[in-house]
């Protein structure tokens, strides 16, 4: 189990800013990670009024089930690696294993039993490290959709909004609001 906190500012943009970005780090889209995020959610929303999210991720052939709460400087992430075939009991029966995070949706009056996996998004990442932070560019499918993202994890809040400011000046772009991967996952199920 590990625990951190998450300080990340992103951005949507097109399918062309995003060939361009690739150009210009050197990068090609098969220089992407897949990785699938597998969500959960109660039948009433209780982790979304919670503010809260709960993900398998698999990625490489490894699985881990992170909650995500809020906190004052970012998201609060508690990670717990996961074998196979939990994870597959967790997919396809909603069975979690005990561990920190069941102790943590258990402490946000979240009752696991109600849970249930409710679908997955796919993303192809290229992540590196860039100016003291983490620079992502993202190609995510679900549902009807593919959608790009530029995602800039930094030191403080302030580290992370300049940098990614920055960098989308250079390419002429300007940031706009962009709901975390979970909430764009949810409002196109739901919609």
């Amino acid at each position: 189990m590990a625990q951190e906190i998450e300080i990340e500012v992103k951005t949507l943009i097109s399918e062309e800013a995003y060939n361009r970005f690739l150009r210009s780090f050197n990068f090609r889209s098969d220089d992407a990670v897949v990785q699938h995020n597998h969500y959960f959610e109660t039948k009433s929303f209780l982790l979304k009024e919670a503010q809260a999210a709960l993900r398998i991720r698999e990625k490489n052939e490894t699985f881990t089930l992170t909650l995500k709460q809020p906190h004052e400087t970012g998201l609060l992430e508690t990670h717990q690696s996961l074998s196979s075939a939990e994870a597959k009991r967790a997919l396809n029966e909603a069975h979690l294993p005990s561990g920190e995070v069941v102790r943590a949706l258990k402490e946000l009056n979240i009752p696991v039993e109600e849970l249930s996996h409710l679908g997955t998004l796919t993303t192809s990442r290229i992540e590196f490290p860039y100016k003291g932070g983490s620079l992502c560019f993202d190609k995510s499918a679900y549902f009807d959709v593919i959608d790009y993202e530029v995602e800039f994890e930094g030191t403080s809040p302030e580290h992370a909004e300049t940098t990614l400011t920055s960098l989308l000046q250079e390419f002429n772009l300007k940031t706009q609001p962009t709901p975390n991967k979970v909430r764009r996952f949810f409002s196109r199920k739901f919609r």
